[in-house]
This record gives C-alpha cells, sequence and structure tokens, in this order.
C-alpha cells in the first residue's frame, strides 16, 4: 500500500505453519515474518543455550592458532594485535590483548588512523609492532586479503594469525592460521560472527586450551562489538548479545561506567532503564566510534581497557566531545549529500545507484551520509572523499542488493576494495569514477523503483489496538535482543480514533498522540514528525513498534510511531 511519508510493504497472508496453537495471529504473523515456522525452530529461538553453543574448535585454522599462541606464552613473546579502527575492530582487540594478558603474555595494540592509513593491514603497522618486539601479530577483522603484507611481515620476523569475517578473494594469506567462518569448506554452524565475535572464540578457545574458565566481562565487548558492526541478530550472536547486555549493564570498567554516565545511560553509576540494543546502537556506538573517525581509535581501546577513574573520565569527555563534533561535520556533509541528490531528482535523473562526492563529506562521515542516503531513497549509496587524484568510498545498501558482489564486478576499476553486503568501501582513482558509476548504475537497475523515492516500511502484522493487550506486548520482548535478521516487530492499525494531540520536544517538533479504538487507549509517540501533522485529523492508520519507557522508576509500555497518514473515508 501507498502510506504516509514511507511505503508500507504489508505481511503476506498466515502460510501453513505448526507453530503453537495458543499463540495469537499477530504473534504468529511476527515469527512466519522470521522463518520461523514450527515449536522446534521458535524453542531454538527463543530458549538458546545458556552457554556459548559451539566449539571454537570448529572453526578452520583454530588449532593451529592455538598451538601458536600458547607457544607465545611459554616463550614470553611480544604480540602485536591489529584491529580496525571501528568499534568492531577496537572492541576485538581489546578482547584479545585481554585474554592474552591474563596469561602473562604482553601486547601491542595497534588501531590505524582512518584518515591516512585506511583499513587493513600495512606494512607501516607491521614495522612498528617488529620493532616494538612482536614477534607475532593477530588481526582482528580484517587479514584474508593481506596477501603481501603477509609476506612482509614474515620476512620481517614476525608470524601472522588472521581472524576476520569478510569474503575472501580467491588464494588465501600464508599465515600460520586463518579464522574466518567465511572460508570455502569451513563446516563451523554459524558464519556471522563479527570481528570481536571472531576474537571472543579466539580467547574462549585459548582458555579452553589451558584449562580455565573464560572471563566473562570480555562478553561486554563481544556484544559491544556486535552490535555496532549490524550482523545478523540469530544464533550464537544472540547469546553474545543477550549475555553482553547483562553484563554491561553491572559493568566494572571505568572506561564504560565513564562513558555511560556522558551519554546519560547511568546516571550516579546506575543503569537507567534496561540496556538494550538500542541504547548500545544509539547511545554507546557513536561515541565509542567517534575517535575513529575524527581522530584516532587508540582513544576508544584505551577507554575500554584502562584500570583508572581519572583516565577514564579524561576519555570519556574526549570521546563526548569528539561526537559532538561528528554530528556537526555530518549534519553539514548529509546537507550537502541530500541537494546533490534534489538536483538530480529535479531533472528527473535519479539513478538506481547513488554516488555523491564533495569537500563537506570527510572520511569520518562519508559512510554515516551514505547509510541516510540508502535509507532515505531506498537504494544502494556510496559518499565519496576525494584526495590527490583518489576517491575513497564508503557504501551502503538495501537488504535486496549484495552492495560488496556489485564492487567484485568492478574490481578492475579499484586500488583496493573489501566489505560484506550491505557496507563495503573503495578506493578508485578519480579517473575511473564516470565509469564505475555507469557499471554500478546497470547493476542496480531493477532492485530500487526510480519513481517511488520513499523507503520502505516491513510490517509483521496488521492489529487492531484491542490485540496489543495481555501478554503480547510481553511476549514481542522476548523476540530480544533486536537486530538485523530480527528486527523490531512493526503492527499496522487503521482507523484509530485521535483522543489528543500534543506538540512537545524543545521546537514543537515531536507528537504525543492519545490513540484508540473501542475501549482500547494507548500512548503513541511520533518523534520528529510534527511538521505532517494536519490539525483537525480525526483518525489516523500507523505503522508502530512497541517500546518501554522509563520515567522515575516506573515502567510504561507505549507505542512509537513510525509513519501515519489520514485514515481515508
Amino acid at each position: 500500500m501507498d502510506g504516509g511519508a514511507k511505503r508500507w510493504r504489508l505481511p503476506p497472508p498466515i502460510s501453513d505453519h505448526s507453530l503453537p496453537s495458543d499463540l495469537s495471529p499477530a504473534a504468529i504473523k511476527v515469527l512466519l515474518r522470521r522463518g520461523i515456522d514450527d515449536a522446534e525452530k521458535l524453542l531454538h529461538f527463543l530458549d538458546p543455550p545458556h552457554r556459548l553453543p559451539y566449539d571454537p574448535m570448529r572453526l578452520g585454522g583454530m588449532e593451529n592458532a592455538l598451538k601458536r599462541l600458547y607457544q607465545a606464552i611459554e616463550k614470553h613473546e611480544v604480540v602485536g594485535v591489529f584491529g580496525d579502527f571501528d568499534v568492531d575492530g577496537v572492541t576485538g582487540t581489546a578482547i584479545i590483548a585481554e585474554g592474552l594478558e591474563a596469561f602473562g603474555v604482553k601486547t601491542l595494540p595497534y588501531l590505524p588512523r582512518r584518515s591516512d592509513e585506511g583499513h587493513g593491514l600495512s606494512t607501516d603497522a607491521i614495522d612498528t609492532l617488529v620493532a616494538g618486539g612482536a614477534s607475532l601479530i593477530v588481526t582482528v577483522d580484517c587479514g584474508v586479503t593481506s596477501f603481501d603484507e603477509v609476506i612482509y611481515a614474515k620476512e620481517s620476523g614476525a608470524d601472522v594469525i588472521i581472524t576476520d569475517h569478510h569474503l575472501p578473494h580467491g588464494n588465501l594469506p600464508d599465515a600460520v592460521a586463518i579464522i574466518d567462518p567465511k572460508l570455502p569448506g569451513d563446516d563451523y554452524p554459524f558464519q556471522s560472527l563479527c570481528g570481536a565475535g571472531l576474537a571472543f572464540k579466539l580467547i574462549q578457545g585459548l582458555y579452553q586450551y589451558c584449562g580455565q574458565p573464560w572471563d566473562r566481562s570480555l562478553l561486554e565487548l563481544a556484544a559491544l562489538g556486535t552490535i555496532a558492526d549490524l550482523v545478523p541478530m540469530l544464533d550464537e550472536n544472540r547469546f553474545l548479545v543477550r549475555e553482553g547486555l547483562v553484563e554491561l549493564a553491572n559493568t566494572k570498567r571505568p572506561g564504560l561506567q565513564a562513558l555511560f554516565q556522558s551519554a546519560g545511560v547511568f546516571r550516579s553509576g546506575k543503569a537507567q532503564g534496561p540496556f538494550t540494543t538500542e541504547t548500545i546502537s544509539f547511545q554507546v556506538g557513536p561515541r565509542l566510534n567517534s575517535p575513529g573517525r575524527l581522530g584516532h581509535a587508540l582513544d576508544s581501546y584505551l577507554l575500554l581497557t584502562t584500570k583508572s577513574l581519572s583516565e577514564a573520565d579524561s576519555l570519556a569527555n574526549k570521546l563526548e566531545g569528539l561526537n559532538q563534533e561528528r554530528r556537526e561535520l555530518t549534519k553539514e556533509a548529509m546537507t550537502f549529500a541530500f541537494q546533490q541528490v534534489q538536483e538530480r531528482i529535479d531533472s528527473a535523473d535519479l539513478p538506481s545507484f547513488l554516488m555523491v562526492q564533495g569537500p563537506s563529506i570527510s572520511k569520518g562521515v562519508a559512510g554515516l551520509v551514505a547509510g541516510r542516503l540508502a535509507e532515505t531513497y531506498h537504494r544502494p549509496a556510496v559518499a565519496m572523499t576525494v584526495e590527490d587524484g583518489y576517491a575513497v568510498g564508503s557504501g551502503r545498501s538495501i537488504p535486496e542488493f549484495d552492495i560488496f558482489e556489485a564492487f567484485s564486478q568492478c574490481e578492475d576499476l579499484f586500488v583496493r576494495f573489501g566489505g560484506h553486503s550491505q557496507a563495503a568501501g573503495f578506493t578508485v582513482a578519480v579517473a575511473n569514477i564516470p565509469v564505475l558509476e555507469k557499471r554500478l548504475v546497470a547493476g542496480a537497475t531493477g532492485f530500487a523503483a526510480s519513481g517511488d523515492l520513499r523507503s520502505i516500511l516491513e510490517i509483521d502484522a496488521e492489529v487492531e489496538l484491542a490485540e496489543l493487550g495481555g501478554e503480547f506486548p510481553q511476549w514481542v520482548f522476548t523476540l530480544e535482543p533486536f537486530g538485523a535478521s530480527n528486527r523490531q516487530p512493526m503492527f499496522l492499525t487503521r482507523r484509530a480514533q485521535v483522543l489528543e494531540m500534543r506538540r512537545i520536544g524543545k521546537t514543537g517538533q515531536h507528537l504525543n498522540l492519545r490513540l484508540g479504538q473501542g475501549d482500547h487507549q494507548w500512548t503513541a509517540l511520533a518523534f520528529n514528525q510534527s511538521e505532517r501533522w494536519i490539525d483537525g485529523t480525526s483518525t489516523v492508520d500507523f505503522v508502530y513498534t512497541l517500546i518501554k519507557d522509563h520515567w522515575q522508576g516506573v515502567e510504561r509500555l507505549n507505542l512509537k510511531v513510525l509513519d501515519f497518514q489520514a485514515s481515508k473515508p
């Protein structure tokens, strides 16, 4: 159906299933949307094991990696840990460093600068780590395509263990061990661990190898990386996040305590409401990402690992300032990018693959710009930063389109590229951009409708407000943690009576609605949608999710309005 500011995609009719008969039709629709169609799948989803489901030894390369790490422990070697500069890479680096340090190993963390080093293992990083005494380098969230760099490390006197979750390109580097569930022939049961998740499996394996229980505080780091990297919230990722959120709410890490306080997540050292994936995604993750975008990701690493209260406070304040700067730069870059796109809309020339570039789009915010464009116009997008004849692009996609595969078809044009189906990046000579754009647009044609530019809301179930009574709302929250491949369920209700409407917020930008059907009433909050409201509207069709609101220690259930339109007569 058309919908309001966004397009509404209705669920298909209920199909054949073997789900329990006591489930409501709305619950059945929510589950079928997730591919859960029988009682066994439902049980596995709702109640996964209360321990890590899979033995780390099932990962290809794990045995060789653990033997080499044990050798490093026995011989008191220095181990370099090379990670990426995003939250996934930083948390994974901290997991491996803390895990090794528990066995008395001296570690050297290395996180590259986004501005001048870019992604991936480099010879400069290897030189720095070897000069610091490292005879073994462990990579996090990268390395599966670092052929020349692994050779260089060996020639420099350092072995390399690779942990990566990205797709390999043909052959593999000559490393001591490569741990990557996406390698051909690897039979690990779950392929969608992020970099921090794989780092956790490596350290879990090392503790197991040495006959010791692993440290549960590492779950905090694994959960942060898993949520931030937007990997599917299924299977083993659900365990890491569910258990990690419990640990985060009671963290003893001074840096996280200080960061949570500055982000408003903690007050007087205590959590304000439950810790959810949304808490991490919108309040914690952006702050941890800000040094990697605008400064040096080492600041985030130090915040996660420091034992000093004063250093924790100083770093949390620094991250808060960088995050504010990131917001301002993002706002400027977004304005510039959307003007470029609007010009193409005005000329009826909006392609199926969006590419923008300009001086206001820095490397640190390019991915954010691409993500907003993809979300707004429902088509893959790339935002580029141009320097010295080369463009560095960050791409984001829509679920229907594999952007990494699209980039793979253009490999001959790139200096380098990498990523996965929904987020990928590249470096390309400016002279090749026209050919690149032509190929990408051709490859995306058919995936994005050129006529309707509104993003799509995937509705799980159409319900009456009466269906939200009883235990159903609490049942919805048993599906947590929410994330990719397990998004928060969306519902559509038609012809709800508008009993009350108030504009709230500093500038009246939000709506506080009281909506009803028969004897059933709900408070509905529509954030940043006040301008769209037409005074005098008496009935609405609206799409929403269920949210928990905590105020002065009291929990309330409300509706979060994602979109609305006046009901048709």
